[in-house]
């Protein structure tokens, strides 16, 4: 990566993006990357603000993800066979958010136990 041409510039672009993101120190819930590039704002077209249960099920639900951290809990979803869609019943609306809340605490503990591990290397 190369050096910004312009320090006070870039300075400038991390403090609008913090803002936009609404937090001073903005982290991915999964991976740890506290790169604002990689956190951009959230917009309908390149959303990084996951929505954990869905967004057509629990539209307030929402953490920080990298882009790479929101492509995996895509995946993680369809594999899991939670539909995103929007769904009227209330009963099978709540089992699809138990599924993706299943899904978030699965990736959520192997982020853990890897960073876990990653401190005990540390050590030795």
């Amino acid at each position: 990566m190369r050096a910004s041409l312009n320090p006070a510039r870039a300075a400038r672009r991390s403090t609008e993006l913090r803002e936009k993101l609404g937090s001073e120190y903005p982290v991915c819930i999964y991976c740890g990357c506290a790169e604002p590039v990689a956190l951009r704002p959230v917009s309908r077209k390149f959303l990084r603000d996951h929505h954990l249960f869905g967004r057509n099920h629990d539209p307030h639900s929402t953490v920080f993800v990298c882009q790479n951290c929101h492509a995996m809990a895509h995946e993680k979803l369809l594999d899991a066979e939670v539909d995103l869609q929007s769904e009227r019943d209330p009963v099978k609306r709540l089992a699809t958010i138990l599924r993706a809340e299943a899904v978030h605490f699965e990736m959520l503990a192997s982020a853990k136990r890897l960073q876990a591990e990653l401190l005990e290397r540390g050590k030795q």
